[in-house]
Order: structure tokens, then C-alpha cells, then sequence
């Protein structure tokens, strides 16, 4: 049985932004994310870890290359992680440098578990458990 979300609007565009729940500093937090086949890793803004106090410069770091050819710094840590039903654990990093509005859901760890289509004229994604 698929997980479908509804696209949401941003500045009048609709974009697949879905809820998620991640478990960071021992409590899970609802974050939103955009789904987004391009982005190696999901990629947090650093102000969500900030904001509950959760180091997010003890994960590994990384430098992650954007659209603009440029690379920013980004700080792994193993979470665990929902979507809608389903629990696992993933790779997500922080970045004070995430260069967009929104946090990126990334293939690492997610892509792999799940079948993702992005039904355009219907403005949804649907997420079904990979074989």
C-alpha cells in the first residue's frame, strides 16, 4: 500500500513537501522536507538542530556539492527517521550553509527502501516499499 502525499504550495508553486518525523537528541521532531531525487543525502538547515540543542558539528563531515558548482559543509548522523507508517534509520546531515528555504530528503537510505513516483498533473508523490 503506498504513502501518498499532496504537493504543497510554496511562494504559489506547488513542490513535494512531505512530513517527517526524525529523532534527534533522544525526541522526535516533525520536519518538512522536499523530495528531491537530485540531493545525494537529506540536508537539514542547522537552525533545526540549534533550535533544541543538539550538536550537529559531533556528526562526520562532509562537503557536498550544490547547483552553483560550489560545495558546502554538512554534518552526517545516523537518525532515526519516519515516513508515514514506517520507521528506519538514515543518514541526514546539517548544514549552516543550505543555500535554499526548505530541507532536502535525499536518496542515502531513503531512495533504496522505496518505489518514489511523482505524479505531476495530479500533484502528489507516492512512496511504496521497494522489493
Amino acid at each position: 500500500m503506498p504513502i501518498i502525499f499532496r504537493y504543497k504550495s510554496l511562494k504559489g508553486r506547488p513542490l513535494p513537501l512531505i512530513p517527517v518525523g526524525l529523532k534527534i537528541a533522544e525526541r522526535w521532531c516533525p520536519v518538512e522536507l522536499y523530495v528531491d531525487s537530485g540531493a545525494a543525502y537529506t540536508v537539514l538547515h542547522a537552525s533545526i538542530a540549534e533550535g533544541i540543542g543538539f550538536d550537529y558539528r559531533k556528526g562526520q563531515l562532509i562537503h557536498l556539492q550544490v547547483g552553483d558548482g560550489g560545495f558546502i559543509p554538512v554534518y552526517l548522523h545516523s537518525l532515526e527517521f519516519q515516513l508515514g507508517p514506517e520507521r528506519f534509520t538514515a543518514q541526514v546531515g546539517f548544514s549552516e550553509r543550505l543555500g535554499v528555504s526548505f530541507n532536502l530528503m535525499g536518496r542515502a537510505d531513503i531512495f533504496e527502501r522505496f518505489e518514489i513516483c511523482f505524479h505531476e498533473k495530479q500533484r502528489i508523490v507516492s512512496f511504496e516499499r521497494a522489493l
